[in-house]
């Protein structure tokens, strides 16, 4: 299997865009975007719109390749799950016990905040998507 330019393993080179060092642009990121796609067509006709998490799921490996390039634009520091979870451990800790909570319910808010940014994406996503598809 060969890897491509942000070092994601692919047999599928020919589609990948091909992203260097720098942020990729709207048509590379569409490129990596319609792997994920294609990859929800498999079986032939897609019969209804997925919801994001069984898209998601069942084109993980092309998702991840499309959030890696993103990161490669120097705005977008690398995503640290774990060093996050840790911060918040260590904030906490830090904290007097009548307060700790309170940056444990900060995260938590937080982590629903980007579910809800990354939904609303999805399906604006789906509307435009929809509407082109009629303007053609």
């Amino acid at each position: 299997m060969a890897t491509d330019s942000v070092g994601c393993e692919s047999d599928n080179d020919s589609r990948r865009a091909k992203i260097g060092p720098r942020m990729p642009t709207s048509d590379e990121l569409l490129e990596l975007a319609n792997l994920c796609a294609t990859k929800l067509e498999k079986g032939g006709y897609l019969r209804h719109i997925p919801s994001f998490s069984d898209a998601e799921e069942q084109c993980e490996t092309e998702y991840e390749h499309l959030l890696q390039a993103i990161h490669e634009d120097e705005l977008f520091a690398p995503v640290d799950i774990q060093r996050q979870e840790q911060l918040v451990e260590q904030i906490a800790s830090a904290l007097p016990e009548d307060k700790r909570m309170l940056i444990v319910e900060l995260a938590d808010n937080h982590a629903r905040h980007v579910w809800l940014q990354q939904e609303g994406a999805y399906q604006l996503g789906l509307a435009v998507g929809r509407r082109l598809r009629k303007l053609a």
